[in-house]
């Protein structure tokens, strides 16, 4: 009967062992998984602040796009209108330097554009300053994804 104690008592020792590494394991696991499970939290929360700051970059370069498209309609219409007028620098023209605009203390010669060519001046000066607008934005959203990225 002695070797039959002995036996059970090894066979359940065997089994405790079997579950003490079982349970060891899934320990393991369960701290892996633990881990896991917070890296993936903070690539969560770095994503969710990286598509904040984004939302915000457009929200500001829309607000920028819109006073300048306001203030650029604003001088197109002058222009038209004849309330604003655009001169360049002549050299060659019957005017001389006291000819030139009052007010404006230069002594060189201008000469004014006729309304049409002007629209077409300041049409063009706005296209560039779209694209530099744009390109400022592309920089500014390239820049926030690759931080947001690298977090």
């Amino acid at each position: 009967m002695t070797n039959y104690l002995v036996a059970g008592l090894i066979a359940c020792g065997l089994v405790i062992y079997a579950g003490w590494q079982k349970i060891e394991a899934q320990s393991v696991a369960l701290d892996q998984a633990t881990q896991q499970v917070a890296t993936l939290q903070a690539a969560t929360e770095s994503r969710r602040n990286t598509i904040r700051l984004l939302a915000d970059l457009d929200t500001q370069h829309t607000q920028e796009r819109e006073r300048a498209n306001q203030t650029n309609a604003s001088l197109r219409a002058d222009v038209a209108a004849g309330n604003k007028r655009l001169s360049v620098l002549a050299t060659s023209c019957g005017a001389t330097g006291s000819a030139t605009t009052a007010g404006l203390g230069h002594a060189e010669a201008r000469a004014e554009l006729d309304p049409a060519a002007a629209e077409r001046i300041v049409a063009i000066t706005n296209d560039g300053d779209d694209a530099i607008r744009q390109l400022s934005a592309l920089q500014d959203y390239v820049r926030t994804a690759c931080q947001g990225a690298a977090q």
